[in-house]
């Protein structure tokens, strides 16, 4: 192993180091681990991968594997790749000799830290040692700093999705104060589309996604005059247009934030028609968005069983036959059962009014049976 050996001064913390080497030469096993135990490192022995696999299994786990390449039963590069999906901490460190340089070097793809050719100084095993524990160790810090910088980022999103948040429900606020007749309608909505989407089988995010649209579906009425919103006679060609505008608009409003814009599709398209005859892209079937095709429903059914400024609301009963009349022409017919089916089911808030009737009028056949 080299000549000019010498007693190595104990290095600094060496103690709470836990190497593991690993040769099938007894002999050269000995020679390392009493010169690193003089160097103050914690050291243990194994004649072959398996039998370092078994150690790690049962005392694990080691601050460095120092591995010899060629060994029976299990030779180094397996156990590299081995001991890598079990303990990624560890600085390893393969023992080569000049003629497995090639070898070597694919140790390294594998995950060694570095290697060291035989027969070698002992001096420069510690250099080697140390090096490795440094990579290691920044290593480790690289991931700290990672994984803090990505909570941090997530926080500051966090905190600028709760300012948009605030500022988009200052703004529903506004436009429940421009139109009484829109006060509870989107709490409502919601309500019922996420009560059809759990009947329909949705998927978490699909019923989060959905829930945030509902909400915000109707956003857009905040650029429509408050004479248009609350006019009670018929409205003209040029109000009305004001009025189809508004899924546009919220979409115009919600677009910079990237928080909603996953949303921006659904409420673009909640005034479109299963027949293709609605606004703004007359849309026909499942071309429209699902969550759509649902807040259509809702939406719809919702504004019936309201007073609005033009018209009394209708009673529950007459809102449901006209859900039916409607499927397949402005509703998705597979759907409209599962708003029906769903009614029975709905909880309702502490802030929220269903319409009087709501549940009574809920057709026979869609009502829970008894047992």
């Amino acid at each position: 192993m080299g000549s000019a050996i010498h007693t190595p001064d104990v290095r600094e913390g060496a103690s709470k180091v836990r190497i593991l080497v690993v040769d099938d030469e007894e002999f050269l096993r000995s020679i390392v681990r009493e010169r690193l135990v003089i160097a103050g490192y914690s050291v243990e022995e194994a004649s072959n991968g398996s039998e370092a696999l078994g150690l790690l299994e049962s005392g694990g786990p080691y601050d460095v594997l120092l591995t010899d390449i060629r060994m029976p039963v299990m030779d180094g590069i397996s156990l590299l790749v081995e001991w890598g999906k079990k303990s990624p901490g560890t600085a390893g460190i393969v023992m080569s000799a000049y003629s497995e340089l090639d070898t070597a070097v694919h140790a390294l793809k594998m995950g060694a830290c570095d290697y060291i050719t035989k027969p070698f100084n002992f001096d420069v095993l510690l250099i080697t040692i140390e090096n490795a524990l440094r990579k290691k160790d920044l290593e480790r810090q690289l991931d700290d700093y990672r994984t803090n910088l990505e909570k941090k980022v997530k926080e500051q999103t966090d905190i600028i999705n709760s300012m948009y948040v605030r500022s988009i429900d200052a703004m529903i606020k506004a436009l429940e104060a421009k139109d009484f007749y829109t006060r509870g309608h989107s709490q409502r909505v919601t309500l019922y589309s996420v009560a059809i989407g759990e009947e329909l089988g949705m998927t978490r995010q699909e019923l989060e996604d959905l829930h945030r649209a509902s909400v915000l579906h109707d956003l857009g009425k905040i650029g429509v005059r408050e004479a248009v919103l609350n006019k009670p006679g018929k409205l003209t060609e040029e109000e009305f247009a004001e009025i189809v505008r508004h899924p546009e608009t919220a979409v115009r409003i919600l677009e910079p934030i990237p928080f909603f814009r996953p949303l921006l599709t659904a409420i673009l398209h909640h005034h479109e028609r299963f027949d293709g005859k609605g606004y703004p892209a007359r849309l026909a079937g499942e071309a429209i968005p699902l969550a759509s095709r649902i807040m259509t429903i809702a939406d719809t059914f919702d504004a019936m069983t309201s007073t609005r400024a033009y018209r009394k609301a209708l009673p529950v009963a007459d809102a449901i036959a006209e859900i039916r009349r409607c499927s397949g022409t402005q509703f998705d017919p597979d759907i409209v059962p599962a708003f029906l089916a769903c009614q029975s089911k709905i909880v309702i808030p502490g802030d929220v009014s269903l319409p009087e009737g709501f549940e009574v009028a809920i057709p026979a056949e869609y009502r829970p049976q008894p047992g």
